[in-house]
């Protein structure tokens, strides 16, 4: 009978043991499970913050490179249009990218609105402006003297003949894309010893005596508005747009900020050529 007991008791003890195993087991499993989903949660959230961070980060240099000189990662490209029009004045004060303080009879006063990224480039020693806001080279002088609309697409064809800077595709500007280069406020100088632009001011003067007083723009005789990454000889320039007139053409002054039209034989306007990047 005693042995009955004893063997049933530990019989029972046994099973106790085995239920108290399972139950230690199950709950040990429980916890590593808890410990292994906590472990993978907290390394994903430390992952993901320091992915966060770290395109935070490349973000933040981004940011600082757009503040640089390199602004072509920072907004699309602008494209101006190249083939050239018979434009009227109307159509000419409808021009996109461009703040039009003044509306006149021939034109208006105005200037660009573009965010330039301009580079100053020589290529076989001879100079260039990139601007890849617009995918634009320019010469970065042009003619040295001014001349009548018809000399100057003679002299282009000269400079393609030529291959300024290894290039063969010279061209006129159109008026968009030589009202892009007009500035807000005065850039360029006028020096003591700038005697041929100061010359040419005079002449123009003499048969535009109003055309500077009435800039919005101006504020003495001294300024010009486009950007000194340029020769500032060129002040005003013709483009290879007509106007809606016989023997008319587009111009810009950058003495004034206007942009208008004239007569193809008048003399005093330079030449700045463009190309557009391929």
């Amino acid at each position: 009978m005693i042995a009955e007991a004893l063997t049933k008791k530990y019989s029972k003890l046994s099973n106790t043991f085995k239920t108290v195993r399972r139950i230690t087991i199950f709950y040990k499993l429980l916890l590593y499970i808890v410990v292994l989903f906590g472990t993978y949660h907290v390394s994903t959230c430390y992952l993901t913050a320091s992915a966060t961070k770290l395109t935070s980060v490349n973000t933040n240099n981004s940011s600082d490179t757009s503040n640089s000189q390199d602004f072509s990662d920072r907004a699309e490209q602008v494209k101006l249009r190249s083939s050239y029009m018979n434009l009227s004045a109307n159509e000419i004060q409808k021009m996109s990218y461009t703040k039009i303080l003044k509306e006149t009879e021939c034109g208006f006063y105005g200037y660009s609105i573009i965010r330039h990224n301009y580079v100053l480039k020589e290529i076989h020693n001879e100079k260039v402006v990139i601007d890849h806001a617009t995918g634009l080279m320019w010469h970065q002088s042009g003619s040295t003297h001014g001349m009548n609309w018809e000399k100057a697409n003679r002299w282009i064809k000269r400079l393609n003949t030529k291959g300024y800077a290894g290039y063969h595709d010279w061209r006129l500007p159109t008026v968009e894309e030589a009202a892009s280069l007009l500035e807000p406020e005065k850039a360029h100088f006028f020096l003591p010893y700038d005697a041929d632009a100061a010359e040419y001011y005079k002449l123009f003067q003499s048969d535009h005596p109003q055309e500077r007083n009435q800039s919005p723009l101006l504020k003495d005789e001294r300024g010009r508005f486009f950007d000194p990454v340029f020769n500032k000889t060129q002040g005003w320039i013709w483009t290879g747009d007509s106007y809606h007139s016989p023997d008319a053409a587009w111009r810009v002054d950058y003495f004034s900020g206007l942009v208008d039209w004239d007569i193809y034989y008048y003399i005093f306007y330079f030449v700045r050529p463009v190309r557009t990047l391929e």
